[in-house]
């Protein structure tokens, strides 16, 4: 017997909320249209293939999405897939049908700029195995968002355990020093997110440094930005003392426009 906040509850429990089971992605409705859709099918891919998960069938997925975001123009779409019901403990049942959820809300308010940050206590654990993946053990960002709204700020710069810089309470975070753009690589720990992922490939920055950074390469910068698929690119103001230049190239003020 399964009790919900007294009541039986007469469903057994997904894996994903037992175990964080499983993985999602948060993308934004433009017009009608998933933006950057083939990015994020082939983040769910990826998550599922990682995590030994039955990839959904794509053109299911999409009609789904379709189907709920019908009449909602503009919007914020979350998608959810999880190992499903079954198994005992940890251990998975031996045929996995895996379970997809889906939910839209509206598109959030997001500031011109990035006013005020800090260094954020809580540091993320190194696991290269799952590095990268949006799975759905977030309690480090859910420490994290509680950390930034006590300190007062607009964001967190995020360190693992071996003071590596990773990524903003928010998004990925991308700087420019002179005339090279860096950004985390995120082997060891962090979320790719899909607009970091456009940002690269499609080279709107030229050819951005991947590697392993400290917050001293971070205060060398002259020009920095947090982006995700959300909110696109919002200019840091300010970072260590320093005023940075909010002037983004053009080709990442379409990420907030659109």
């Amino acid at each position: 017997m399964i009790l919900c906040n007294g009541k039986q509850h007469y469903q057994p429990l997904d894996r994903g909320l037992q175990f964080g089971d499983g993985h999602f992605t948060t993308l934004r409705l433009h017009n009608g249209k998933p933006l950057w859709w083939d990015y994020h099918w082939q983040r769910l891919v990826l998550a599922s293939q990682r995590l030994a998960l039955p990839v959904p069938e794509r053109q299911q997925v999409e009609a789904w999405l379709a189907e709920l975001t019908a009449g909602q123009p503009d919007g914020v779409a979350k998608i959810i897939v999880t190992r499903g019901f079954g198994g005992r403990g940890y251990m998975p049942p031996a045929a996995v049908e895996s379970n997809t959820y889906m939910q839209v809300s509206p598109l959030p308010l997001v500031a011109a700029t990035i006013n005020t940050v800090a260094v954020a206590e809580l540091q993320l654990a190194r696991q290269p195995v799952l590095a990268g993946l949006k799975t759905l053990n977030r309690l480090e960002q859910v420490l994290l968002a509680r950390e930034r709204e006590e300190k007062g700020v607009d964001d967190l710069l995020v360190l693992d355990h071996h003071n590596a810089l990773i990524e903003c309470c928010q998004g990925n975070i991308f700087w420019r020093s002179s005339d090279q753009w860096f950004t985390p690589s995120l082997q060891q720990a962090g979320v790719a997110g899909v607009a970091r992922q456009v940002i690269i490939d499609q080279q709107w920055l030229g050819r951005v440094n991947q590697g392993v950074f400290t917050l001293e390469d971070l205060y060398q910068a002259d020009q920095a930005f947090v982006c995700n698929s959300v909110r696109g690119a919002v200019p840091i103001k300010q970072l260590n003392g320093k005023v940075l230049s909010t002037d983004l190239p053009e080709l990442l003020k379409q990420l907030t426009a659109c």
